[in-house]
């Protein structure tokens, strides 16, 4: 399997503004399918370039290089992508928007063909199986057919599979596929590379910081929340949080939940957004609804009459700090509220094995130092992982 990363250019819609596609493609499909079907080996290799290793997925050079030779075709290739919104109008939290007109629904969308696979990746962001946006499989399905016509012509089959997962194991994941899977019987070559995701990267060291500092960082927290929730004095009025494993996870899980939140609600475009009389703020509105509620522990007062969803009393950055610690501003891992306290409670069960081990071989600081590491290893929200498979047809 050969692995590289590309700086692909990712889609310019946001991730709110994809859904059933009408696709046009440009004439570049001619040269895409023309190029796969005749560029040499020679050609190839040198296009791979020195960075990329070999993996047992490869059956032979030649067939390794014609798997990276389609992934860098579809890293450079442009294509682009006309669509239709409607579907997200049959959504109990859509509202339609107060001004309408008769492009209202239809968006323009261009980008690698990579680029466009890992934007779907992230749009089909689900937490515990449970999908957040109800366009998501549509715009995977769009995606996959500009893929499959950017490559006619090409003398070999594909497989793409995209998938983002903000750490190991996470219970909050995307993944979008294209092509078809290969037969089982089939000579398969394989390349493995990553795309930016449009979220920022963790700060490891604050993920092992605060898991470490976890009874000050708590402490913190608690007089923060205080200042604003008074009934709030100390960790025992929050369900819980006994113990200090469980505040590690809460501290590590707001670190995680803040970057996720800061990269699906962008502070500044969703602003702009919630301030509009069109569509943009009616899709915006939803994507706030409908991740709370898959969450499922509350959801945001009236957009219509309250902040900070409300026009004009909209606060973006209010309404991320709704999303990441809940709507009163308390914080129940047991009942996981908002998604830091889900991604706390999604930590343990996701590194369940490697915890088990650690518990098995050490205690005290020692023990916790290793866990800190290795959930802060594990973090990547700012990559998309996508594996390409080819083979004769």
């Amino acid at each position: 399997m050969n692995r590289r990363r590309f700086d692909a250019e990712r889609g310019v819609s946001t991730v709110v503004d994809v859904t059933l596609a009408l696709l046009l493609i440009s004439a570049s499909v001619a040269v895409v399918g023309t190029y796969l079907a005749t560029a040499s080996d020679e050609q190839t290799s040198s296009a791979t370039g020195p960075d990329q290793t070999v993996a047992a997925r490869s059956h032979g050079d030649i067939d390794g290089r014609s798997a990276a030779r389609t992934t860098e075709v579809l890293s450079t290739s442009t294509i682009t992508v006309t669509y239709s919104l409607e579907d997200v109008r049959d959504e109990d939290t859509f509202s339609e928007p107060i001004i309408t007109n008769a492009h209202t629904y239809t968006r323009t969308d261009h980008g690698s063909a990579l680029g466009l696979v890992a934007d779907a990746a992230v749009t089909n962001h689900q937490l515990g199986g449970e999908p957040v946006l109800a366009y998501g499989d549509e715009y995977e399905d769009a995606v996959d057919w500009a893929i499959r016509h950017a490559l006619l012509g090409a003398d070999r089959e594909f497989y793409i599979v995209a998938e983002w997962e903000p750490y190991d194991g996470a219970g909050i994941n995307g993944t979008a596929t294209a092509g078809e899977r290969p037969p089982p019987t089939a000579d398969v070559s394989s390349t493995t590379t990553t795309v930016a995701s449009g979220f920022s990267a963790v700060d490891e060291s604050k993920i092992e910081a605060n898991w470490l500092e976890a009874d000050d960082w708590w402490d913190g927290w608690i007089d923060e929340m205080a200042d604003e929730h008074p009934k709030i004095n100390d960790s025992s009025d929050v369900p819980g949080l006994e113990g200090s494993d469980n505040k590690s996870y809460a501290a590590s899980g707001t670190v995680i939940g803040d970057e996720i939140v800061h990269g699906l609600f962008p502070p500044e475009s969703s602003q702009y957004a919630l301030e509009d009389q069109g569509i943009r703020r009616s899709l915006k509105v939803y994507h706030y609804q409908s991740i709370v509620e898959t969450i499922g522990d509350f959801s945001f007062r009236s957009a219509d009459t309250h902040r900070p969803l409300a026009r004009s009393q909209a606060r973006a950055d209010e309404a991320n700090r709704k999303v990441l610690v809940g709507q009163e501003g308390g914080y129940d891992v047991t009942d996981a509220d908002a998604l830091a306290a889900w991604i706390a409670a999604n930590i343990p069960r996701a590194f369940a094995d490697e915890f088990d081990e650690i518990d098995a071989h050490y205690d005290g600081d020692e023990r916790d130092e290793r866990k800190a590491e290795l959930v802060a290893g594990a973090v990547a929200t700012e990559d998309v992982t996508i594996t390409i498979q080819t083979w004769d047809e």
